[in-house]
């Protein structure tokens, strides 16, 4: 271990965080954040023409670089709306330890960088989001048997994230997100770029937490309202729980009974 990473697992075992406060305002911008980023995605979907349970943010259009940066803004607005409740606890001990750390005369940058860095990552992914659209959008017309087995196909793929909920690499990525102590004492970076790479780290952490339930939007509407709701719950309470390990499994398990009576015809 570094003298750097020994000295900052010292200082964190050292001293009693005290973050009731400062956890009480970051939860609040947060949720606030969340609250216009959702309204913010209802006025878009309803300037694009869409309705609550509609399907496809790509509308059709063919890809260009446009439309791709159009869809990656768009994502990042939803992405907003659905994670940031969720990290609020981890930005809120951050600000809490930055708060302890200041009269040490150290680079200590203000929580909003370490949260634009997670913010940034889920960002990005909607560039793998804005393919996935484009293949469940275009393939089907290329490759009639895929809309022939549509709903086996949908069908396997809700099985497949509700079989990941119940993984050991899925509990393990929820530890870190529900015992984010444990992360920052084990990755703490002095100074803007440090904390935007902490950010970067935690949000990797959570993207392979949540990864299975964003693959369940493109099977019902990567721009369902309705959905991206419930998942948005569910992704806060199988972190903020004390049971939350045990609902994210039973999350797994309606998951898969979803998937199996999707794929026998059951559900449309």
């Amino acid at each position: 271990m570094s003298k750097s990473r020994k000295a900052n697992s010292m200082f964190f075992s050292s001293n009693r965080v005290d973050m009731s406060q400062g956890h009480r305002l970051i939860l609040g911008v947060l949720i606030a954040l969340s609250v216009v980023a959702w309204t913010v995605t209802v006025w878009q979907m309803g300037g694009m023409g869409f309705g609550w349970v509609t399907g496809s943010m790509t509308m059709g259009r063919p890809f260009s670089i446009v439309n791709a940066l159009v869809y990656v803004g768009v994502w990042g607005v939803m992405m907003v709306a659905m994670m940031f409740p969720a990290v609020a606890p981890v930005a809120g001990l951050f600000a809490g330890l930055t708060r302890q750390k200041t009269g040490q005369r150290q680079k200590i940058a203000p929580v909003w960088v370490f949260v634009s860095g997670y913010a940034v990552l889920w960002t990005l992914t909607g560039g793998v989001g804005y393919a996935a659209d484009l293949g469940v959008q275009r393939l089907p017309g290329r490759f009639p048997v895929l809309q022939t087995h549509a709903a086996q196909i949908g069908g396997g793929l809700l099985i497949a994230a509700g079989a990941y909920q119940l993984t050991p690499l899925k509990n393990r990525c929820l530890d870190h997100c529900r015992s984010p102590f444990g992360f920052l004492m084990a990755s703490w970076r002095d100074g803007y770029v440090g904390a935007f790479r902490m950010g970067l780290t935690h949000g990797g952490y959570c993207l392979a937490c949540c990864w299975s339930l964003m693959m369940v939007m493109f099977v019902m509407g990567s721009m369902n309202l309705v959905w991206m709701g419930l998942l948005a719950i569910v992704i806060f309470l199988e972190k903020s729980l004390p049971s939350g390990v045990r609902f994210g499994r039973s999350v797994g398990v309606g998951l898969i009974a979803l998937g199996g009576a999707r794929a026998v015809g059951l559900l449309d």
